[in-house]
């Protein structure tokens, strides 16, 4: 694959995984509990309001899944894990962008 090629398909990653990044970031501002499971595809990721899902999307950035299960949130996240995800996202987006970028220089 040429440069131009390979330039292409990196750009459509970093777009998929920056569109990820957002309905997260959506999703922890809006809701007061979330749920992620394993699945085939990524990671499940379930935010749910006053008792009820309000919006349910598959996480398949493998780097943005890992840096979830790597801070121990899988299953149902709630009450203060719930808060210090939401109050830490910036340094776990931070985190994700960075593994990105250094892979793609690699």
């Amino acid at each position: 694959m040429n440069y131009a090629g390979r330039m292409c398909v990196v750009l459509v990653r970093t777009q998929n995984t920056m569109e990820e990044l957002e309905r997260l970031k959506m999703g922890l501002d809006t809701s007061q509990k979330m749920v992620l499971k394993d699945s085939d595809n990524g990671l499940n990721c379930s935010f749910i309001r006053y008792g009820l899902v309000h919006d349910d999307f598959l996480l398949q950035d493998e780097d943005l899944a890992a840096a979830l299960t790597k801070t121990g949130f899988v299953g149902i996240v709630e009450g203060n894990n719930f808060e210090r995800l939401r109050n830490n996202y910036g340094w776990l987006s931070v985190k994700v962008k960075t593994q990105k970028l250094l892979k793609e220089l690699k």
